[in-house]
């Protein structure tokens, strides 16, 4: 069986060359690690993973825990199409960096934590990523204590003490709120995301500044707290429907929760878009295929896990400097929208 030592012998250098070639080849010059590469392939060299880690002192793996709920609370978890096109760009970017990744499923925020500690305890990931930050975040406060390597999809307090990606929820509502006024829409409900969410705060504000920006005053009938489901939404219409006067406009907390005010709508004989405008957030790919396609803000899932592992993957390599981004999300305009019409 070839060994580091043969390769070494044959390409004319030292061990602990070859072992910078295949850890930190950065730190040699062109010619001798195309030396080294050259000799691998003619002796056909493959280590294996467990050599690796022990050189390295690594696992090369990174962990994702994914917070799933039963169906009663489910609005605590994000609708997985957006979760599946997260992780698939995770799970590319963290390959194309020699990693695999270890994905883990918990029910509840405490079983969350719990994972995450036996994953750093058991050394059993090299890093973290997770999403659905909190104003104060237990499994931030966790890993900034132990000095572990983790990322995050979204803000929290202290955010200069982590590397995370984020999208400007502000931003976006003020474009839709904007967007509606527009068209002549002044009776905009908005059904709030779940209570403790980040994103959640930043898109509540972005809505109250826009609407006073307007000079349209917020009236508390058109609030809803909803969720991130289609049974949510669709609660949340009906009971807007049922108003004295409804709203002429409907802001859902994501694409899943305004396919089912959508529903809501046609059950009681309204057109979505002709009759009552409903706008979404996420942009999974159902929005251009439901009818009335959906109006949505496209969060740019595939851009958002590339740059999760590649902050990572900086941080496991050595590299302290905390990176910050935040992405802007773009309104998809499409069919479930349009001038006012007044319900009656």
């Amino acid at each position: 069986m070839t060994t580091i030592k043969d390769i070494a012998r044959v390409a004319g250098v030292c061990v602990g060359t070859v072992s910078n070639y295949m850890n930190n080849p950065g730190l040699l010059n062109d010619d001798t690690r195309n030396k080294i590469r050259e000799t691998i392939e003619k002796l056909n060299y493959n280590p294996s993973a467990a050599a690796r880690s022990l050189v390295m002192n690594r696992t090369m793996r990174i962990g994702l825990v994914h917070l799933i709920s039963t169906y009663s609370n489910y609005q605590q978890e994000m609708n997985d199409s957006a979760f599946l096109e997260l992780l698939a760009a995770i799970n590319t970017t963290a390959a194309e960096n020699g990693y695999s990744l270890l994905l883990s499923a918990a029910t509840s925020k405490s079983q969350e934590l719990s994972i995450i500690k036996k994953l750093v305890g058991e050394k059993q990931v090299d890093g973290l990523i997770f999403m659905a930050t909190q104003e104060n975040d237990e499994r931030i406060n966790f890993l900034c204590q132990k000095d572990f390597p983790f990322a995050s999809f979204g803000r929290s307090k202290g955010c200069e003490k982590f590397s995370f990606v984020d999208v400007d929820g502000e931003k976006g509502v003020i474009q839709v709120v904007n967007y509606l006024v527009d068209l002549g829409h002044h009776r905009i409900a908005y059904l709030n995301p779940p209570d403790g969410l980040m994103f959640a705060k930043h898109r509540w504000k972005g809505f109250c500044n826009a609407m006073t920006e307007h000079a349209i005053p917020i009236q508390e009938e058109l609030i809803i707290d909803s969720g991130f489901n289609e049974v949510s939404g669709h609660k949340a219409i009906l009971q807007l429907l049922d108003l004295s006067q409804p709203p002429s406009a409907v802001i859902a907390p994501n694409d899943i929760s305004a396919f089912g005010v959508m529903k809501g709508l046609q059950e009681r004989g309204f057109m979505p878009g002709k009759d009552v405008s409903v706008v979404g957030f996420d942009d999974i790919s159902l929005a251009n295929l439901w009818h009335p396609s959906l109006t949505t803000l496209a969060q740019p899932f595939r851009e958002i896990g590339h740059h999760l592992v590649e902050m990572l993957v900086k941080e496991i390599s050595g590299n302290k400097k905390k990176s910050h981004l935040i992405l802007e999300p773009k309104l998809i305009v499409r069919e479930s929208t349009a001038p006012v019409k007044e319900v009656s």
